[in-house]
Parts: structure tokens; sequence; C-alpha cells
């Protein structure tokens, strides 16, 4: 992946160790032994992260290049074993040999078909675990009301702006 923030050795090398998974003993090592003030540490941290984060939108968009890819590739391939089944009913010709491969059509498992839900009876309706609704559950805690088994967490990170 391009960096695209000027990246002194130490912060180089961090970088690098990141992105090419290197071990990580070495990284922490390496990132120990960078005796910068703290203003030019922070600098360097926020450069390799910012390069790191280039690097995720590029990854991102070729993760997506390649779903629609393989999307299209399942695609072509339905369409040419729709295509080749509907040649061989057409024909009459359901299972035949070549010198490369077997051909045959025959039936699926039976599966289901629900045509209306309304209507199916209770007893083939499997009902769900009960879930908890976090977000009213927050609400009611920072309203100062206590719910058993449950506490408002505070964490904390950093914002780089």
């Amino acid at each position: 992946m391009s960096t695209l923030f000027n990246l002194t050795d130490d912060y180089k090398q961090v970088y690098d160790l990141i992105a090419e998974q290197g071990d990580e003993e070495v990284l922490i090592h390496t990132l120990s032994s960078i005796n910068d003030a703290l203003e030019v540490k922070a600098d360097g941290y926020v450069a390799v992260i910012k390069s790191l984060e280039s690097d995720n939108i590029a990854i991102d968009e070729e993760i997506k290049r390649l779903q629609q890819r393989k999307t299209t590739n399942k695609n072509g391939i339905n369409r040419l074993k729709e295509s080749l089944q509907d040649s061989m009913e057409t024909t009459g010709k359901t299972k035949f040999k070549t010198a490369l491969n077997s051909y045959n059509i025959q039936n699926n498992p039976p599966s289901l078909n629900v045509i209306n839900e309304k209507l199916i009876p209770k007893n083939y309706w499997v009902s769900q675990a009960p879930k908890l609704n976090r977000k009213d559950a927050l609400a009611e805690l920072k309203a100062g009301n206590t719910i058993p088994g449950l506490e408002v967490k505070q964490t904390r990170s950093l914002r780089v702006r």
C-alpha cells in the first residue's frame, strides 16, 4: 500500500511492522526505543495511523471489487447451469457421459415453500430467546435508575483532530 504521510525512519519501521504483520515483540521493542519528545512522538504515531487508515480504505475498495467480481462469477455460473439444464430437458437428453464429465438431471430433496405465513399454526413456529434492549436499559441507568445485573461502563479513547 502507498504511504501518503511523511514518516521518519523510526515511524516507517513501526508502519512496516504493523502493515506487514510483523512480530508483536519487535513492534513493542521498536515503540519503546523511540525516545522523541511526547509532541514529536504523537505526530509520528498519528502519521502512522493515517497511513494505515489510508491503506484500510484501499483494502476495503479492493474487497468490494473482488466481492462484485465473485457475484458476477456466481451469476454467470448459474446462467450457464440453467442454460445447460434447459437444453438437456428440451432435447430429452437428461443423462449422458462425455470423455470429460458425466451429466444427469435429478430431483433435489423436497424443500418448504411458504405461501402465507399467517395461516401456519403456532406449533410450527420457533420462539426466540429474549434479547436485551441495550438502548432502553442504558437510558434508564443514565436517568439514575438501577437495574440488577447492569451498570454503566465509561471508557476513554484518544481523539486526534
